[in-house]
């Protein structure tokens, strides 16, 4: 079933890292420093082959000021050349919103006439046309513009990593970054001029301080403000005669008050000549300002304070962004739901203060089918009016997330009350029951609801989101559309129907009695011909009939028998690879997966040259899945199980890439051969294009690593077209080929 785009752990981190460089680049108050750290920035983290800041001087010329890249893009430092050159090559170029696109097909001797870099090998010979790759004379200008609009420098990169122009994410960022200069140069020549300013006369001082285009005051020495300017009015909206007398603490947020006060008291003590803090105001129409504040003092010549100079540059913009991506990397983009990540932490807050917290664990019923028949995009129309009908439906105060593809929980603070929370899912239910209409068809909204309450006996959220998850399985075997209480007895198999069927999967097991191995294709896209397969286990139950692995595993993995279960698909998957019926005499490989419960055992490595030597199979017709969760979780030993395995010649694969706690050291440190791309990315390929850019990234990264790409869960032609076109190497799914048996 393929499942909504979810904001993935491997997202999250691209986000944090986006995060803290901004935040980093914010915290020095060298230009220079600044400038060089904004250039390594872009080479390292946006992957463009080399960056110079050409920066504007007082003599009206361009100077290169920072550079990043191979160690000769240094000898390009202190080159110079005049604005006009400049201004001409960047009203020539092609603009890309706030940035220029200079081709290589304009007039290049506009280009000559300033330094730049060209690459070793770059012989500048016409590639294919291909309107999408970096031609080596192409080059991406970012103008740096200050606060008044004007021109203060250029930001110039080339050489994009992979060859290929930059796409939305990296122009957007290298944007950002280019702010990030020109916020830079701008509030260096600011501090520039407030020192000049108090070496020079009174009344030039004053037009320059009347003049700034950042907020800025004269303070009393109790504190209080003298002269304002006119920046510093605009900015909070207040009259210079409704801001003079009072002090910046008068219109701070309520909570950054006393930020400062102690720096504010060590500069009429001596101890200090200034300050710089970030914080929040508010202004005329109570909406808060984000500022970087600036507070010096002007001494005399035996060291007394004559007057204090308080600066307010608007930074509420940078905090947008910054919020931005906070935002992003913890909410569910489809519904704007706090996601897994977000949600146990609020969680795991009201466990720390000892307050209980009611959990309502909700999944839908039959959403499969809405998906099945009417595709993905019903299914997230459905999940959009779910979300919005439960946040309805909950009291004011509560946290509703999304932590699944169809499942929601529901964070009841202080509430330790099992019935009323009972009562609560019913409510919620109720809100649920009212058909809609999808896509031209009714639709009736099914749920099962699991139950808990959480308290400071449970050491992590984990713990209390694992009893409810025991509590909305019991309403699902009880017939759905029902809440369940959680009932410590869920521990072990609490009916006799969880009993009996335990019995029936140890005899299966124990007698080779009904378990079937089904093989899924795995395709070469270039030519749609199978490469190999992927191994899939079915239970033929002698009462249920034919059941899918969800019926049966999570018993398996919960009394143990997902180890036992591992061998035997190990096994049963090396007979099939060597069985013609499946191979057709060609070498085909086949992939079996390895739960995180075989790892770590010692056993693994043993049972797979036992089974390789019993059906006389070569070491590279076995594929071993792992999913990247289990190996970020998994011990030292794991690990070093893992690449004895591959030292044998088997192929590992990583399974289920960017749903777990993704970590490309991963990439890095183990001998994975095959990446798979979860089927969450594939679905909404062609119409998310957060979802199409980071299977992009991960085919990127995985081309640069020779590592394979298996695609996973096409069913569409329009999917398939766009891995093709991204250059994915392999895929499955329904479009390829359904599982079967030999």
């Amino acid at each position: 079933m393929g499942s909504p785009t979810e904001v993935t752990n491997l997202r999250r981190s691209w986000l944090e890292r986006l995060l803290s460089v901004v935040r980093e680049l914010g915290t020095s108050g060298d230009v220079d420093e600044t400038l060089r750290r904004i250039a390594e920035a872009t080479v390292e983290f946006l992957q463009f082959g080399a960056a110079a800041i050409n920066v504007l001087g007082e003599d009206g010329v361009v100077r290169i000021q920072a550079v990043a890249g191979p160690p000769e893009v240094r000898q390009l430092l202190g080159r110079s050349s005049p604005l006009q050159y400049w201004l001409d090559i960047l009203e020539a170029a092609e603009p890309w919103n706030s940035l220029r696109f200079f081709s290589h097909d304009r007039d290049q001797t506009m280009m000559d006439r300033v330094a730049s870099w060209v690459p070793d090998g770059s012989d500048g010979a016409t590639p294919d046309v291909d309107h999408e790759r970096w031609h080596p004379e192409d080059a991406l200008l970012a103008p740096l513009i200050g606060p008044e609009g004007a021109l203060l420098g250029v930001l110039s990169v080339d050489q994009p990593a992979g060859g290929r122009r930059p796409n939305l994410e990296q122009r957007t960022v290298l944007e950002l970054f280019a702010n990030q200069a020109a916020v830079a140069i701008a509030d260096s020549r600011a501090r520039q001029q407030s020192e000049t300013r108090r070496q020079d006369a009174e009344n030039r001082w004053q037009v320059a301080f009347e003049r700034s285009p950042i907020g800025a005051a004269i303070i009393n020495l109790d504190g209080t403000l003298a002269q304002t300017n006119d920046a510093l009015t605009a900015m909070l909206g207040y009259s210079r005669d409704q801001l003079l007398g009072t002090r910046f603490a008068d219109f701070s947020h309520p909570d950054d008050v006393n930020g400062d006060a102690p720096h504010f008291q060590a500069l009429l003590d001596g101890s200090e000549d200034g300050y710089e803090t970030e914080k929040r105001y508010l202004d005329a129409a109570g909406e808060v300002v984000f500022a970087q504040l600036h507070v010096g003092v002007i001494r005399n010549a035996e060291g007394v304070v004559q007057s204090i100079v308080g600066q307010l540059n608007d930074i509420s913009q940078r905090k947008k962004a910054e919020d931005q991506l906070a935002y992003r990397a913890t909410h569910d983009p489809l519904t704007e739901l706090p996601n897994r990540i977000e949600f146990e932490d609020r969680l795991s807050d009201c466990l720390a203060s000892g307050r209980p917290a009611g959990v309502l664990y909700c999944d839908l019923d039959r959403f499969k089918t809405v998906n099945d028949s009417l595709g993905h995009e019903a299914g997230d129309e459905l999940l959009i009016l779910v979300a919005r009908r439960m946040r309805e439906a909950l009291p004011a105060g509560c946290t509703l997330g999304r932590v699944g593809g169809d499942e929601f929980v529901a964070l009841v603070p202080g509430e330790d009350d099992a019935e009323a929370l009972r009562e609560l899912g019913r409510r919620l239910l109720a809100a649920l029951d009212e058909p809609v209409v999808i896509r031209g068809h009714l639709h009736t909204i099914g749920a099962s609801i699991g139950v808990t309450v959480g308290t400071s006996a449970h050491v992590h959220p984990d713990e209390v989101l694992r009893e409810a998850d025991m509590a909305l399985l019991r309403a699902k075997r009880r017939g759905r559309a029902r809440v369940e209480v959680y009932d410590p007895t869920q521990d072990k198999p609490a009916t006799l129907q969880d009993l009996e069927l335990e019995r029936s999967l140890r005899l299966a097991l124990g007698e080779n009695r009904g378990l079937v191995p089904y093989f899924q294709p795995i395709v070469d896209l270039s030519d749609n011909i199978p490469v190999g397969y992927e191994a899939l286990i079915r239970w033929r139950h002698p009462e249920h009939g034919l059941m899918d692995p969800g019926e049966f595993l999570p018993l398996a993995e919960r009394t143990g028998l997902i180890v036992p279960f591992g061998w035997w698909m190990l096994n049963a998957s090396c007979r099939a690879a060597a069985d013609t019926r499946l191979t057709g005499g060609w070498a085909r490989w086949v992939a079996v997966n390895a739960s995180g419960s075989q790892l770590g055992r010692g056993q693994l490595v043993a049972e797979i040259k036992h089974d390789l030597d019993a059906h006389g199979l070569a070491a590279s017709r076995l594929h071993l899945e792992i999913t990247e969760s289990a190996l970020v979780d998994a011990s030292p030993a794991a690990i070093k199980e893992v690449c004895e395995v591959a030292d044998l010649g088997v192929q590992i694969a990583l399974d289920d890439f960017g749903t777990g706690y993704s970590s490309l050291s991963l990439l890095r440190d183990l001998p994975v051969s095959t990446v798979k791309i979860d089927r969450s990315f594939v679905a909404p390929i062609t119409v998310d294009r957060s979802a199409r850019a980071i299977v992009r990234s991960v085919i990127t990264l995985c081309q640069e690593l020779e590592i394979t790409t298996v695609a996973e869960g096409i069913e569409t032609p329009e999917q398939l077209t766009s891995l093709r076109a991204l250059g994915c190497t392999h895929g499955q799914g329904y479009l390829l080929g359904r599982p079967a048996p030999l």
